[in-house]
């Protein structure tokens, strides 16, 4: 069965003044339909750096996906256009 949600080695990281800050490393998830999933950890973990790149809502620059892969119902959220994102989305 394919996950609705998988997420596979995804490394996050933003450029600052002083260098590069890795934001997320490694990170691995699947949610299968019909489950719940919370992000849960301490400040600074990288929870919302997981569920805006998910969302593939972090601004790049200063964010950039160094690896992994994102994929919902089997497509690839990292290379899909603006406008389907916005459709997955639900832009309003």
């Amino acid at each position: 069965m394919q996950s609705l949600l998988s997420i596979e080695n995804l490394t996050v990281s933003f450029d600052t003044e002083d260098g590069t800050a890795r934001a997320a490393r490694g990170v691995d998830l699947h949610v299968d339909r019909g489950e719940t999933l919370a992000l849960v950890g301490e400040s600074g973990c990288g929870k919302s750096v997981t569920a805006l790149s998910a969302m593939r809502l972090i601004s790049t620059p200063p964010g950039r996906f160094e690896s992994g892969r994102i994929a919902f119902g089997g497509k690839d959220l990292l290379t899909l256009p603006e406008t389907e994102m916005a459709r997955i989305r639900g832009n309003d």
